[in-house]
């Protein structure tokens, strides 16, 4: 059992340190834009540590990154409402390492599930711009997730605002995230995750000009070894010009 013990403390360590690590290669390595499918559960008084990542292969038309990261801190206040503060930092090809916003927000769970079925909430976000020339944005939409035994399925459908000089809304983009996922046990599950965006959805444009990518995604998660660590790691493809040809992208998170 001791031995048990030991090799459990040193799995634990091991992953602080990738997290850690992970934290601390933002000031170096070039990033690009993190895909994470968010699920609407709220926990009173849970406390989530994140980063989700991405590394882009053959740039498409409209999307020429390096790769970015997202770190990301929420807290739930009530049974039903969590404040999420995050950083987002990017790199597009030929130009420097960015610390590109700050985002604050909030999220309220608006059908809490227990079990098998439905839940529902809502997410928003005030995106500040720190670089020169960029507006400040807002982010806002509902999360769902439906679960039946081993098996799952969350959408997000996320808009974007833009504000103008007048801090009124120039333009709304959609994003729409979703995930297909089944588990094998507590600690091992696989899925298609898939992720669309259209810039402007009163200019759509055609299918090849807006970004879509999909693709499989291993989940893994330790819930004995202190706090419980979720890890997700995959490979997306792009399926229209405007998205780069492969994505990579990683999640790891910590609750306390």
């Amino acid at each position: 059992m001791k031995n048990l013990d030991h090799a459990a403390a040193w799995m634990r360590a091991a992953l602080l340190g990738t997290f850690a690590i992970a934290i601390l290669a933002l000031s170096s390595a070039p990033a690009d834009a993190q895909y994470y499918v968010r699920s609407p559960e709220v926990e009173k008084g849970e406390l989530k540590l994140e980063e989700h990542g991405a590394i882009y292969s053959g740039p498409g038309e409209e999307e020429r990154r390096r790769h970015s990261h997202e770190v990301e801190a929420l807290y739930g206040f009530t049974d039903r409402f969590e404040g999420i503060v995050e950083g987002f930092f990017v790199q597009d090809i030929g130009e420097d390492f960015e610390f590109d916003e700050v985002e604050i927000g909030g999220q309220y769970e608006l059908i809490e599930r227990h079990g098998d079925g439905l839940g529902l909430a809502f997410r928003g976000i005030y995106e500040i711009a720190l670089q020169d020339g960029e507006p400040d944005e807002i982010l806002f939409g509902p999360l769902a997730k439906y679960v039946a035994g081993p098996n799952s399925a969350t959408i997000n459908t996320f808009f974007v605002g833009q504000l103008g000089s007048e801090r009124e809304i120039d333009s709304l983009e959609m994003k729409l995230y979703w995930r297909l996922k089944h588990e094998f046990g507590e600690t091992f599950g696989l899925g298609v995750e898939g992720y669309s965006e259209i810039e402007d959805i009163s200019q759509a444009g055609s299918f090849d000009d807006q970004k879509h990518r999909v693709g499989p995604v291993a989940y893994f998660e330790f819930e004995d070894m202190g706090p419980e660590i979720e890890l997700a790691a995959g490979t997306l493809f792009g399926v229209s010009d405007a998205t780069s040809d492969v994505t990579f992208k990683f999640d790891i998170e910590l609750a306390f």
